[in-house]
């Protein structure tokens, strides 16, 4: 008789191991598979403060490098994506239009109307790629290109 209840004992055990196993859900022990890729490029908030920074720097960049008498600024931005890398990259596209201010003068660039005059009425819409690293307060830009829209 002891023997039938260790036995039964026994298989009692296995049926309720067999139900705690059966009702817990299996879940990933790996941490990568329960978090979001790092690295992966995702859409950012054009009004957050760290990308109007970018957008700024961009825009300061490309007026430095261009040939043109007079600053361009942001008409609109189109699109803005980032990534966490050793820092941050931006990914702009950002439509710029001519203003009336030319270069080489200080003046804020709020104050600085568009050029409406047919002639001088300049449009471009560019990408730009931009890599700021905080910690070292270091801007940099990658790429960028322009096209006429």
């Amino acid at each position: 008789m002891a023997s039938n209840q260790s036995l039964s004992l026994s298989l009692w055990a296995a049926l309720a191991l067999t139900l705690v196993i059966a009702a817990c859900p299996v879940t990933s022990t790996n941490a990568e598979a329960n978090q979001k890729a790092v690295g992966g490029v995702e859409p950012a908030d054009p009004n957050d403060e760290e990308v109007q920074k970018a957008v700024d720097f961009a825009v300061e960049t490309y007026n430095d490098l261009t040939n043109d008498l007079y600053i361009s600024k942001p008409i609109q931005v189109m699109c803005a994506s980032q990534q966490v890398v050793g820092g941050m990259n931006y990914y702009l596209k950002i439509k710029l239009g001519r203003t009336t201010c030319p270069k080489g003068q200080p003046v804020d660039l709020a104050d600085c109307p568009f050029n409406e005059q047919p002639e001088q009425q300049e449009r471009a819409i560019c990408n730009f790629e931009i890599n700021t690293v905080p910690w070292e307060n270091e801007t940099s830009m990658t790429n960028f290109s322009c096209h006429s829209p």
